[in-house]
């Protein structure tokens, strides 16, 4: 029996694969046996790290959301005032995830969620982390007087996480681009917090 760090290793070699396998052939192509010859064995050994192929996507979903959440919290955390971390929010949650492929990994799957309650699951807490950095923002900026919000403070939040949710999808399919995006959401973010003339907006 492997030793449980080899255990590990493997595992985290099949989802490797599994993440390769899902930026080249897309959810539909996204086997177990295709997995399987991506990492080197055979599809029978890949029950022996994982019950099946919907666990392996569902920790790939998860694995991928993490990476996503600490791109956000990672932006956030080189700007100084509330405005420029609103906006290195909003830069980071749209187009963050797209150097590394996390965008397209997770939007591959997320139909999944309609079927597979631990899929739609994992697409809710990534919405709910989301949501979070930006009440931590907007807390802050009504604190110093930056922010002077329109409406309910999570109203906001889910609205910003919705808007991303259905615009990175636009950069995805080439219908618009990055700096279309991102300023298109900038610009309802700080209608609906009414933003502070005087607030810095560099990044």
């Amino acid at each position: 029996m492997p030793r449980p760090n080899r255990r590990a290793e493997r595992r985290l070699a099949i989802l490797d694969a599994a993440r390769e396998v899902a930026v080249r052939e897309g959810a539909a192509g996204t086997t177990l046996r295709a997995i399987a010859t991506a990492a080197g064995m055979e599809s029978s050994s890949v029950f022996y790290y994982f019950g099946g192929l919907n666990e392996i996507v569902r920790e790939l979903v998860f694995a991928t959301s993490d990476r996503f959440i600490a791109t956000i919290t990672a932006a956030v955390a080189t700007a100084t005032t509330p405005t420029e971390r609103l906006h290195a929010a909003i830069e980071a949650g749209s187009t963050g995830g797209l150097e590394g492929d996390d965008s397209r990994i997770l939007y591959e799957f997320w139909a999944a969620g309609l079927r597979d309650e631990s899929m739609n699951d994992a697409d809710h807490a990534l919405d709910r982390r989301q949501v979070e950095i930006y009440r931590g923002i907007m807390s802050d900026g009504i604190a110093t007087g930056d922010f002077r919000p329109r409406i309910a403070v999570d109203e906001i939040a889910w609205s910003l996480v919705a808007l991303e949710d259905g615009l990175v999808m636009d950069i995805l399919a080439g219908t618009k681009t990055r700096d279309e995006v991102t300023t298109l959401i900038r610009s309802v973010a700080e209608a609906l917090l009414d933003v502070s003339p005087g607030a810095s907006t560099e990044v």
